[in-house]
């Protein structure tokens, strides 16, 4: 990974989940037919202004795990990325997103080519696998996915900033599967996410431009966002700081995880979702000839 990328996998969210880990919660309510969650997931990362990474993850998705049995949604995927790049977000560009997430988590997968790919096993479908044979696009509306809009202070609101976590929190990162997704993470978790949790969310556009409004920078040497005028600070603070060392425990432990997750095998993984390993591929070593 190049720095920019490292940057962009450890950036923290709108709510302060990492993004990596945020993709791949996404991914895995997907093929866990939980359009709810899948949704909740992709929003996170959309209005934390990763729309185009978004984009490009559901076409990476698509190609890998649904194309095969659904090709005709390949032009549907394809026109509405190519819609908002030519318009950005609007109102009907948000909901196309969704629409697609909701789409794809009812639709029937194959993991065969996931799997040779990025776990480097070879499987097949149980037999005793449950059917799924849905064939409808979806097209959500304004109202239904106004939930996921960006909770937002001002100074009229009955509520603190420090108390915005608590209520709009609602889905754990699945923990679980880094190993098996070889995720990369913050060697100390919960340092990140109580004293440096505004330098890893300067790494999102969200959080970016709210720093930005404010003259906030950004010191990349020593980790860390300041600013020089106090009144701006104070402003800043009023509305955005979020102080995640003072949120709850289920809180914390639902964005960061509680560190002792057990850590799923490739074989579980497969077997999770009705596939059984039938060989693992080993890569043969060079010989100089």
């Amino acid at each position: 990974m190049t720095d920019s990328q490292i940057k962009v996998s450890l950036a923290f969210t709108r709510y302060l989940y990492q993004m990596l880990e945020v993709k791949q919660s996404l991914f895995i309510a997907l093929i866990d037919h939980n359009p709810e969650e899948a949704l909740y997931w992709a929003y996170e990362l959309y209005y934390s202004g990763f729309e185009e990474e978004l984009y490009e993850y559901i076409i990476l998705i698509y190609e890998t795990l649904y194309k095969t049995l659904h090709p005709s949604l390949n032009d549907h995927i394809r026109g509405c990325y190519v819609r908002w790049l030519e318009m950005g977000s609007t109102s009907d560009t948000n909901i196309d997103v969704g629409s697609i997430i909701y789409t794809l988590s009812l639709r029937p997968f194959c993991l065969i080519s996931f799997a040779r790919t990025y776990l480097r096993v070879n499987i097949t479908l149980c037999d005793d696998s449950p059917v799924h044979t849905s064939n409808f696009i979806v097209t959500l509306n304004t109202e239904y996915i106004q939930k996921y809009n960006t909770y937002t202070l001002d100074h009229a609101s009955c509520i603190q900033p420090y108390q915005v976590l608590e209520n709009v929190i609602k889905y754990p990162i699945k923990k679980c599967y880094n190993k098996v997704m070889d995720t990369v993470t913050y060697e100390n978790p919960l340092h990140s996410f109580r004293v440096k949790w505004l330098y890893y969310a300067s790494f999102s556009p969200i959080w970016r431009e709210r720093i930005d409004q404010y003259n906030g920078i950004i010191d990349y040497k020593n980790e860390i966002v300041h600013f020089d005028n106090e009144d701006e600070e104070e402003e800043f603070r009023s509305i955005w700081d979020y102080e995640p060392d003072e949120v709850s425990q289920s809180v914390t432990n639902r964005c960061i995880g509680t560190g002792d997750e057990e850590q799923m095998s490739v074989k579980d993984f497969c077997k999770q979702f009705h596939y059984t390993i039938i060989s693992r591929i080993v890569k043969r070593p060079t010989t100089n000839t």
